[in-house]
């Protein structure tokens, strides 16, 4: 999500080892342009994402579930 904003030239992460509880990221922007808002709008379009993902999944349990019991 972060790097399909216009304003982020690089972003990336790496996970130094799996028992840890740490990530790095790293967010590279042009110019005038703020790191933190940056990761706040990719959070943000990212938890739309998973609004939408939840809702769809819903829709269709739901949609399974009313053929199954009228198959019954």
């Amino acid at each position: 999500m972060i790097m399909k904003n216009p304003d982020v030239e690089f972003c990336g992460y790496s996970i130094p080892h799996p028992s840890e509880t740490v990530m790095n990221l790293r967010i590279q922007t042009w110019d005038n342009v703020s790191v933190f808002d940056v990761l706040r709008k990719g959070l943000s379009d990212l938890a739309d994402l998973c609004d939408v993902v939840e809702d769809k999944f819903s829709a269709s349990r739901d949609d399974f579930n009313t053929q199954q019991a009228q198959k019954q």
